[in-house]
Formats: structure tokens, sequence, C-alpha cells
């Protein structure tokens, strides 16, 4: 899949505007929102410090090529794509929650801006579905394959995940963090 750049540009983004009178305490719903997606984040870093480490087995493996076993790098390889694994799957049921529940509930209330700032999420929620089903194919042939060339294609696949969902995130953040608590929608 390949994404325009488009679909990351703040620009092409419906916006929200401010609902005046949101309380504090309602501003809390918007913050459970970030604290749930800094958690993925915060795996997501997991995630790229394992790929990181398998990367520098890998060009120690190439420069003194006795450096570490074969054997050693194949369980590497595995290691890593059971890590990315188990983040596609929670980013998966986080995602699955805010489409059946979280965002029917914001799309129904009378606000425009909302309902179109929705509707982008759950776009963007396709486009994240299909980055996980490439890293997960990516993920499976590096098991099945584990080397060099299957690595770098996990690689490749994490890192397009991991940079629309940081893009993703953020804007769901920005956008819902009034509406949330406003709309006494819980999480």
């Amino acid at each position: 899949m390949t994404v325009t750049i488009d679909l990351l540009d703040p620009a092409t983004r419906p916006k929200m505007p401010k609902i005046d009178g949101v309380t504090p305490a309602q501003l809390r719903q918007g913050r459970h929102l970030a604290a749930i997606h800094e958690m993925h984040l915060r795996q997501m870093a997991h995630v790229r410090r394992v790929m990181e480490q398998v990367a520098e087995g890998e060009a120690k493996l190439a420069a003194l090529d006795t450096a570490l076993s074969d054997l050693d790098m194949r369980h590497n390889y595995r290691v890593f794509g059971s890590v990315c694994g188990q983040e596609c799957g929670m980013l998966t049921g986080h995602h699955s929650i805010e489409d059946r529940y979280l965002f029917p509930a914001l799309a129904a209330q009378d606000n425009p801006f909302l309902r179109k700032v929705v509707e982008r999420l759950v776009a963007e929620h396709e486009i994240v579905h299909a980055y996980i089903e490439q890293m997960e194919e990516a993920a499976t042939a590096l098991m099945n394959a584990p080397g060099p060339a299957t690595f770098a294609g996990l690689r490749e696949a994490f890192e397009t995940l991991e940079k629309f969902v940081v893009s993703h995130f953020g804007y769901e953040q920005d956008e819902l963090a009034e509406a949330l608590g406003y709309y006494e929608i819980d999480i």
C-alpha cells in the first residue's frame, strides 16, 4: 500500500473547533485517551529498540563474521517478529473498540465538525489496519525465513506503521480532547 503524503498533512485533516465551557473534569476523558495512546507508543518504542538491537547484531555479524552465530541471529529475528506481532494485535484491539463504540457515539452528536473528524479517523484506521496487515505478513516472512532481507522488509513495514500511528494518535487526541468529556463519552 502506498500512502500519499496528503494523509499525514495536517491541512487535509478536518478540525474540531474549540468547545466553549469544557470543564477540567471533562478534559480528563481526553487525557485518558492520550494515556491509552501513550501505552501503545511505549510499546512501539520497545519494538523499535528490539529492531535496533537486531540490526546491530546484523552489523556485527557482517563485520566480524564470527561475532554472532547464525543461530543467535535467527533467535533475534524471531523475537523481533514476535514483539511486532504483539503490538499489531494490541493496536487492532484498540482501534476495534474505537470503531465499534467511541466513534459511533461521537458521530451521533449534533456536531457536523465532530462527524467530519470521526469520518477521517475511521478512514485513517483503515490505513493503519492495512499497514498492520503488511507488518504481519512481513513478520510471518521473517519467522519462516529468518535473514537480513526478510528483517529489512519487516523493519520497513514497522517504520511506515510507526510514522502513521504517531501522526494518527496526535490528530485523534487533539481533535477529541474536549469532545469526549463534553459529550460524556466514557473511555
